[in-house]
């Protein structure tokens, strides 16, 4: 039987809804097959800048939080950097899926809203109390991979008939992300024991949501819609 969620999970949750990846307008193409491959191949490019510039974040929550949290967090860069499955790699198969040129790809910077957002996610983890930078990144943020990607696979198979080494991003972290999210909503259930440091999560999962339909929303513009917020060495 699952587990009854709380008044506090239901609170973050629901921050995080309230800008949730999966009901951006970009998505709601995506899933009936109407983006481009220009676009898609522009998700996994600023993807890869995302996750490739801010894995040293984990390490940063590392020296503040408690000894469980730590593990949660070594184990979480471990799985993001195997040896054998590197998940910054797995990403980079669907760019060059698309059409990405991979060497232009790693000698780019990505967007200014891809580094908006993860600079403002490194800021979180840094400066900020490491239940605020735990809310961002696990929730705010990890967690919504599930929905969106459990969102954009039917679409991908059906609609796009992408072979399923090309979409191997997608049906693995449905799985590897919905176990981070839930470990990261109970390590902010077992450790926010008053009502201000609830409210500090709360606002930092809001925040980091809005923040990631933001990153979305370059994404759109520029390799969708043809706005151009890049230098020409940066373009793929």
């Amino acid at each position: 039987m699952a587990k009854k969620k709380t008044a506090f999970r239901r609170d973050l949750e629901n921050a995080v809804l309230e800008r949730h990846c999966a009901h951006h307008p970009m998505t709601q193409k995506w899933v009936k097959g109407e983006l481009g491959h220009n676009a898609l191949m522009g998700w996994a490019v600023e993807h890869y800048h995302w996750v490739n510039g801010f894995l040293n974040t984990n390490f940063m929550i590392c020296e503040k939080a408690p000894r469980d949290v730590i593990r949660h967090e070594l184990e979480n860069f471990m799985e993001e950097t195997d040896d054998k499955r590197p998940h910054v790699e797995i990403v980079l198969k669907f760019a060059k899926a698309n059409g990405a040129n991979l060497d232009r790809v790693r000698k780019s910077r990505g967007l200014p809203t891809t580094r908006a957002w993860r600079g403002w996610l490194t800021q979180c983890a840094k400066n900020e109390h490491w239940i605020a930078a735990i809310a961002a990144l696990r929730i705010g943020t990890e967690s919504q991979s599930p929905l969106l990607y459990s969102t954009v696979l039917p679409s991908l198979r059906k609609n796009y008939k992408f072979k399923e080494s090309d979409i191997e991003h997608f049906w693995l972290h449905v799985e590897a992300d919905t176990d981070h999210g839930d470990a990261g909503f109970d390590i902010l259930e077992k450790y926010c024991s008053t009502g201000e440091l609830k409210d500090m999560a709360i606002k930092f999962a809001r925040e980091s949501a809005q923040m990631r339909w933001f990153y979305f929303d370059g994404i759109h513009l520029h390799y969708e819609m043809g706005y151009p917020l890049t230098a020409d060495r940066d373009r793929h």
